[in-house]
């Protein structure tokens, strides 16, 4: 039935139109046609609906016809294929002999290590025989070369394992390497150093690839038999060594966990040889990675390598709310930034009165609020009341010390200094200088307003340097013309003084007003 139909279509497209029809079909037309074709599909899937009737098939209505909405079967699906290769430093499978690319190394791969000493020379004529080489996530090892071989940043090796061999992505060589064992205190020297093997071959990768997609399945399989057993520990990932002989399962525990009846079967399970390594939560999230409050990469994921104690010291030195939800990360730990600001404002507290001391007035006891360390100010309130006054550290100082010889200011009133942002710090002394020029040219000074040098400190707050208002073309012409003439000892009255009133008559009527130096018109 479907051939015939399909054969009957074949001939209405190939009989030939005659000249005196239109080439054009109507909606009509098109209308029967597309409902022949939804027709004939439908009758091609029934098969497959009564198997599965839970599955249903988008229809669209009757009155579609945009043949777009149907998907064409012609057309294939992508797949989605599991990224195995971001967590090794690389976007695809390598091939044999071919380094990795930087960018490539860099752009995916966890902890990457950056050789800023490339470029150099190297002090000595032999160059450093130890390797950095990469595993999956931030698994790394240093291994050591064999006489007469030289390999690059990318290369992919085979490495000594325990037992067989494992296959790696080199990171760092030469003298960064070097410095980078004694920062883990190895001594280059040391025999317990492993060997490197030679470069990738193309079998090596190919076990390699396969012992990578086996991983993702591996773990969840690893999780029910640990769910199965009851144990309390959390399986994080699993490493596949290169030649699938050894897999290394990572877990985090609260306590001592007896997993001896895990690794049998284990064993049993995977025909491996199996190893448990425990690690905290730290270096949980670095495996695991995911996105901090940033909105950036966690830190331990990325480039942090060393894990320091982070105490809640770090978090009041500060002057950070004790909040738990927003000072933890998603290891459930204080975050790792807490330090990385630490010592600026250690420093810069030094120069502060101690925290929470009160302050004595005549007209009451002042309370510690809080303190902004970069600005130097620090906020006191009276005792029972919610206004918050602030005062400079430095006048702090001055009245703790007052209060130390029995003195006592007034009124905490007189210290409050008065904060705003750098646009109305700027529009404030812009209108000073203004005044104050506007003030000198209406006193009949000699000088040209370019000529004037720059005012320092005085108004302007902070003691930034301000350049005085150029003011037009005209005005700076008639200042120049009155200084050329001889002085006269009287001067013109202020501009808040009153003239002396003069009779309309004695005004000609068709003689125009002049204008002042300043640009103003005089009045009267």
């Amino acid at each position: 039935m479907e051939e015939n139909k399909d054969k009957e279509l074949e001939n209405k497209a190939a009989t030939p139109i005659p000249d005196d029809v239109e080439e054009v079909a109507s909606a009509e037309d098109i209308e029967a046609f597309m409902r022949e074709r939804r027709k004939a599909r439908a009758e091609r899937k029934a098969p497959v609906e009564q198997e599965n009737p839970e599955v249903e098939e988008y229809r669209s209505e009757e009155s579609a016809l945009d043949p777009y909405l149907d998907p064409d079967p012609e057309i294939p699906w992508p797949k989605y294929e599991e990224p195995v290769y971001l967590s090794r430093g690389c976007r695809r499978c390598p091939k044999s002999y071919v380094p990795v690319g930087q960018c490539e190394r860099q752009s995916c791969s966890k902890v990457t290590s950056t050789n800023w000493m490339s470029g150099i020379r190297q002090p000595t004529m032999r160059p450093f025989d130890c390797v950095e080489v990469r595993f999956k996530n931030n698994h790394k090892d240093f291994y050591r070369l064999p006489d007469g071989l030289d390999v690059t940043e990318g290369d992919v090796v085979a490495v000594e394992g325990q037992p067989g061999h494992d296959v790696g992505i080199v990171c760092l060589t030469g003298e960064l390497c070097r410095l980078q064992m004694r920062k883990h205190r190895i001594s280059p020297d040391s025999e317990n150093i492993k060997k490197l093997f030679r470069r990738a071959k193309d079998a090596d990768i190919e076990r390699w690839d396969s012992s990578m997609r086996e991983e993702h399945d591996a773990l969840i399989r690893t999780r029910r038999i640990v769910a199965d057993l009851g144990l309390e520990m959390k399986m994080n990932d699993v490493e596949f060594q290169g030649d699938h002989s050894k897999a290394i399962f990572y877990y985090t525990a609260d306590e001592r966990v007896d997993f001896r009846e895990l690794i049998k079967i284990l064993a049993d399970e995977f025909h491996v040889r199996i190893e448990m390594k425990q690690i905290g939560v730290r270096q949980e999230a670095g495996k695991v990675g995911g996105l901090g409050t940033c909105g950036r990469e966690l830190c331990c994921s990325t480039w942090l390598t060393t894990f320091k104690s982070v105490t809640t010291g770090a978090a009041k030195t500060q002057q950070i709310m004790p909040n738990p939800q927003k000072l933890a990360g998603q290891c459930g730990k204080l975050k790792c930034c807490l330090n990385f600001e630490y010592e600026v404002y250690a420093d810069a507290l030094k120069k502060f009165p101690p925290a929470g001391q009160a302050i004595r007035f005549q007209k009451g006891l002042a309370l510690y609020k809080k303190t902004d360390v970069f600005r130097g100010v620090m906020w006191y309130a009276y005792e029972g009341e919610n206004e918050l006054i602030a005062v400079k550290a430095e006048d702090v100082k001055a009245i703790i010390e007052m209060n130390r010889q029995q003195q006592y200011p007034e009124k905490l009133e007189d210290y409050q200094v008065e904060l705003m942002s750098t646009s109305a710090l700027a529009q404030e002394s812009t209108g000073e200088e203004v005044e104050r020029e506007i003030q000198r040219l209406s006193e009949g000074g000699n000088g040209v307003v370019g000529d004037e040098p720059e005012h320092r400190g005085g108004n302007n707050r902070g003691g930034e340097q301000r350049r005085p208002q150029q003011h037009d073309r005209g005005e700076r012409h008639q200042q120049r013309d009155r200084s050329e003439r001889p002085q006269r000892n009287d001067r013109r009255p202020e501009s808040n003084q009153q003239p002396k009133e003069r009779p309309a008559g004695n005004r000609p009527i068709n003689k125009p007003r002049r204008s002042g130096g300043n640009g103003r018109d005089r009045k009267g």
